[in-house]
């Protein structure tokens, strides 16, 4: 059915149109912000608390914390430069600033996954409406997030290093690594003979921008973040709100009820198979990328995005912002090559969609085990997304490993 060219436009055209309409949606949301007011305003409360701990450049992690296991100012001491510049403006200026750092981002991210992504400009122009408009990226914009910023970092390394512009992919990585740290593991993905001095340039520009910020931070906040704050944040989540294995264990082990509004440690059980799940996330990217032969690079990124995302013990719904050219890519190859594989990668697009705080209809928040999926839903979309990436690779892997050229014949007499 969906081989016929009138239904493939007509359901891109519903795509489309629905994608619109959600995405002035997203425009609306941060309309409603500003009118409210940034200091006000109940989504913005962790920009306010950038604001409120970056200002103070010798002491950012001791203020502004609300008595909760994991608040307050968290990010790494280099970061402090970019929040503490934006401090010293009235805040909703600040806000309207670092949302045109963001949406210049999420503009560069498009440009790159579309050039990256081999298919008609029709599923491409399809796919990334789709993906801008699910719901993580709208509230990454209206709580002033800096999520978008960070997977631009991640994208623009790959989309670099591929085009053999070695130390831009490094300055990339070591931008994305001193903002929010996920795109730390990026550089697994340089262990390519082509593009190993990424690595090195990597390590290099990290290391300088660390002694740089000696500038405005003093050495033992290092010590603070990265001994007390990082590893104490680590061990905690939320059940039911954190989008990840850590949040989805914890929500089972607490009942799968209604969401727990408050930090619980995670089981050490949990806590090392997260960890685990980091590495076979790693892996399972390193295999992409030699089943593929590197020809994919947006697409072996993909897996490592994901295993970021459902590997953290803490993961809101705004994180998954990060799934953007994960979605994209999925979804253009299947709405240019349409078979019966698109209609869950629109199932997946349809969870997104619906943003992460929603609450459930009653027959499913009255049953543990829908409520727990239901709840989980962008992390297991991630990997459902990630899973199809792979299986992808591995069939044109085999089909390539089983034809055999023929042999040559042998030379007439």
């Amino acid at each position: 059915m969906l081989q016929n060219a009138y239904i493939r436009r007509g359901l891109l055209a519903a795509l489309v149109l629905l994608s619109c309409l959600l995405i002035q949606h997203h425009a609306s949301e941060v309309a409603a912000v500003l009118r409210e007011g940034v200091a006000e305003a109940k989504l913005t409360l962790d920009f306010r608390t950038y604001m409120c701990g970056s200002a103070n450049l010798a002491q950012p992690y001791d203020i502004c914390q609300n008595g909760e296991f994991v608040s307050g100012f968290v990010y790494p001491p280099p970061s402090i430069i970019y929040f503490h510049a934006l401090s010293q403006l009235p805040i909703d200026t600040a806000f309207l600033l670092h949302s045109l750092v963001a949406f210049a981002c999420l503009a560069a991210t498009a440009w790159m996954v579309v050039r990256m992504t081999p298919v008609s400009r029709g599923a491409a122009f399809g796919a990334l409406a789709a993906a801008l408009a699910i719901a993580p990226i709208g509230t990454s914009f209206a709580a002033g997030q800096v999520n978008v910023i960070v997977m631009t970092t991640a994208v623009a390394a790959i989309y670099l290093a591929s085009h053999s512009r070695l130390a831009g992919a490094g300055l990339a990585v070591a931008s994305g690594f001193w903002l929010k740290l996920y795109p730390g593991i990026t550089p697994v993905l340089f262990l390519t003979r082509r593009k190993w001095p990424a690595i090195f340039a990597t390590g290099a520009i990290v290391v300088l921008m660390a002694i740089a910020s000696l500038l405005w931070s003093e050495p033992r906040l290092y010590l603070q973040y990265f001994i007390d704050l990082l590893p104490h944040a680590q061990g905690y989540t939320m059940p039911g709100v954190a989008y990840s294995l850590a949040g989805i264990a914890a929500h089972i082990e607490a009942g799968g009820g209604a969401p727990i509004i408050h930090f619980v440690a995670i089981p050490t059980a949990i806590s090392i198979a997260s960890k685990a799940l980091l590495v076979v996330g790693v892996v399972a990217a390193l295999a992409h990328q030699y089943w593929t032969q590197d020809k994919q690079p947006l697409d072996t990124l993909n897996i490592l995005l994901v295993t970021a995302l459902v590997s953290a013990p803490n993961a809101w719904g705004y994180h998954y912002a990060l799934i953007f050219p994960v979605l994209f890519s999925v979804l253009a190859r299947h709405l240019d090559r349409p078979g019966p594989a698109l209609l869950p990668i629109l199932g997946c697009w349809l969870a997104l969609i619906v943003p992460g705080w929603t609450d459930p209809p009653a027959v499913i928040a009255d049953n543990p085990a829908l409520n727990v999926l239901f709840r989980g839903r962008y992390a297991l979309v991630a990997v459902y997304l990630a899973g199809t990436i792979l299986m992808e690779a591995w069939r044109h892997h085999a089909t390539r490993a089983t034809i055999k050229p023929l042999p040559l014949a042998a030379p007439h007499a």
